[in-house]
């Protein structure tokens, strides 16, 4: 008895030990190196850290630019010192000129390679190439650039936005209306990135998701923009120089970023704060100051505290919030976000559109965190940094409104729970751009939607502690970095001491979320055991990796009474067995937790009738009365005969 009661004292302990899992900024090293800046701007020498905090090189660009208002356009040059951080000779180098993929409406956008020469003088002419349709240009080094060296040259182009048109560069507005916006983004020859998955990622602007994908890089920006213009761009303005009829603006991030942008508008008003010595500023129109006035800076200032204090160290310095024209509700930019004016124009009450707003800014300046500090491969895994972003969106809204669902103008349980119904299609989150493309699948449903929904199913299966430390971790692991899914289970892993393959698998992998049923529901009523076996009917029919989630298992005797309440865990095809009394009915309820197909949102369980083994097995034509007054006869007779032979056998 002492050694059963033993083993389970030691089974108790490790039951309990598998289910209770248990910045500073950066400092900068500097390099000598000297750089020449172009269009006349005069300055000797401007010294560029180096190295970032963990020790890696990066790439070095000065973008110089002469902005002219009335052809939208920029004139400068691109000065490259490119750091070959890949195991590979390189002997030409690829770059995006992305805005001719832009919508427009009445002039398209374009980005004309003037020249292409060597920093050092003399200047030598260095052979270059455009792919117009791949929206490619490609520079022919005048040697092999082995790894851990560097190549230095400039770009000489000229750079139109579309004209009209609501895509992510674009001049709209007009300044009859005090609303005229210049939106300069991906205007300039940005580095391909080359991996060991698709060696250089060449891919063109697409239509589908957040098409870009960029290493880390230090960038200095010069904007001379006509007087008047309000200029706000990616980094610290380092200097300003009035030129008369111009003034010349010198911005610098400091810290590596992955690309840079720059808005322009002679009708912007700013407001601005200090939060833990990071300038919060708001870019906004006069017709959107009864949105954007103080509340918009409220919500940045409430969100950049929030996932600073809960992700990581927010390095840089400056962080805009900036008014633009597009279809969508925002993008980011490395310390630079946009927010569409399109809010004002819906058709909803004042305070539902500031929860519109309060939305966008929260999701764009997560994005820090989750695009430029963390980087994704946004062609290949586009779901990762929008999942994660939407989950800390809805984060935020947990820790402020304590409303998970607050954003969610529909909940995403909803959503998934029944797009397999409606669409008829599946619904795998861990798929290339194209591969949504050629499935016909739904960007939106897909990163928006059913990612932060995983996400949560995380949070809430490894509990909340485990899963905001796993995010600070991998935040702190793969700063300026490129990162994977399969990082980040790999960060939870090692907090949590155990194989998560169960978890992320099936969720990020599969075609379809589970499909229960009933295989089997039935009652022995002479052992008092009800058997219920669940089954996934998608993972026989096209999943690969078995889900495993728990949900609440109800029965109900026959006064409908519930006589089983528990929380269980289905693990593929599952069998419970339950001693219980008279239950007549079983439910899987699944409440608002449970990730499961369904028709509709409003039906959440499913359930069953119990099917009875009796305690005996009728006789045709006889009662239970009979056949007791049988037996009870048949049983007399026998005994008293049994005796009657007993008395003889003892006269004899």
């Amino acid at each position: 008895m002492k050694s059963h009661l033993k083993l389970s004292l030691i089974l108790f302990f490790v039951f309990l030990c598998f289910n209770n899992p248990s910045s500073l900024k950066p400092n900068l090293k500097s390099s000598n190196e000297k750089f020449e800046f172009p269009n006349n701007i005069k300055r000797e020498f401007y010294t560029f850290p180096q190295l970032s905090s963990n020790g890696d090189q990066f790439s070095q660009y000065n973008i110089s630019v002469i902005f002219n208002e009335t052809t939208s356009s920029v004139t400068g040059n691109l000065s490259v010192n490119y750091y070959n951080n890949d195991p590979i000779n390189i002997t030409r180098i690829p770059f995006h000129l992305f805005l001719s993929g832009m919508h427009y409406e009445t002039r398209m956008g374009q980005i004309d390679i003037l020249n292409v020469s060597t920093l050092s003088e003399p200047k030598k002419i260095l052979n270059f190439s455009v792919n117009e349709p791949s929206q490619l240009l490609w520079v022919n080094l005048t040697s092999k650039l082995e790894p851990n060296n560097r190549a230095f040259f400039q770009i000489e182009f000229n750079s139109i936005i579309p004209d009209g048109g609501f895509d992510r560069a674009n001049s709209n507005g007009s300044d009859d209306d005090y609303s005229r916006i210049f939106k300069f983004t991906s205007f300039y020859p940005m580095p391909c990135v080359y991996d060991k998955y698709d060696e250089w990622n060449t891919d063109p602007y697409l239509d589908v998701g957040d098409p870009f994908y960029h290493d880390m890089a230090y960038y200095n920006l010069i904007i001379e923009a006509p007087n008047g213009v309000v200029v706000t761009a990616t980094g610290d303005l380092i200097n300003r120089i009035n030129k008369g009829a111009t003034t010349v603006y010198h911005f610098d991030p400091l810290f590596p970023v992955r690309e840079i942008t720059f808005a322009a508008s002679r009708w912007y008003e700013v407001q601005s704060s200090i939060v833990n010595g990071v300038n919060i500023s708001t870019y906004y129109l006069p017709k959107s100051s009864f949105l954007w006035e103080n509340d918009a800076l409220n919500y940045a200032m409430l969100a950049f505290d929030l996932f600073n204090d809960t992700f990581g160290f927010y390095p840089y310095s400056t962080l805009n919030i900036v008014e633009e024209y597009a279809l969508y509700l925002g993008m980011e930019y490395p310390t630079q976000v946009y927010a569409s004016e399109i809010i004002d124009r819906y058709n909803y009450p004042v305070e539902v559109r500031k929860q519109i707003l309060e939305k966008v800014i929260v999701h764009e300046i997560a994005h820090q965190w989750w695009y430029n500090l963390v980087g994704f491969d946004e062609v290949d895994w586009g779901f990762l940094d929008e999942g994660l972003t939407c989950w800390s969106t809805d984060y935020y809204a947990r820790f402020y409104y304590n409303d998970w669902t607050r954003f969610q103008w529909t909940r995403y349980f909803d959503i998934v729970r029944t797009y397999y119904a409606t669409e008829h299609l599946t619904s795998k989150i861990n798929q290339s751009a194209y591969e949504l493309i050629e499935n016909n699948l739904n960007w939106v449903y897909i990163s928006y939607y059913k990612s932060p929904l995983i996400f949560e199913k995380i949070y809430r299966t490894i509990g909340q502690s485990n899963f905001l430390l796993g995010l600070s971790t991998f935040f702190e692991q793969y700063l300026y970095k490129i990162a994977e899914l399969s990082d980040f289970q790999q960060v939870l892993e090692n907090l949590l001491s155990e194989s998560l393959d169960w978890l992320f698998f099936p969720w990020f992998d599969n075609d379809f979320i589970p499909n229960y049923s009933f295989l089997t529901c039935s009652y022995d009523e002479i052992e008092y055991n009800l058997t219920v076996i669940i089954q996934d009917q998608n993972e026989i029919l096209y999943d690969y990796y078995p889900y495993m989630q728990q949900v609440i298992l109800q029965v109900y005797d026959s006064s409908y009474s519930l006589i089983y309440n528990q929380l269980v865990w289905i693990n593929s095809t599952t069998t419970f067995s339950l001693g219980l009394i008279d239950p007549i009915l079983v439910r899987l309820e699944y409440g608002n937790d449970v990730i499961v197909q369904l028709t509709s949102p409003s039906v959440t369980y499913i359930e069953t009738a119990v099917t009875r083994t009796p305690r005996y097995t009728p006789i045709s034509g006889y009662t239970i009365h009979i056949i007791l007054v049988v037996c009870l006869l048949s049983m007399v007779y026998l005994i008293y005969g049994f005796l009657t032979k007993k008395k003889n056998y003892s006269k004899n």
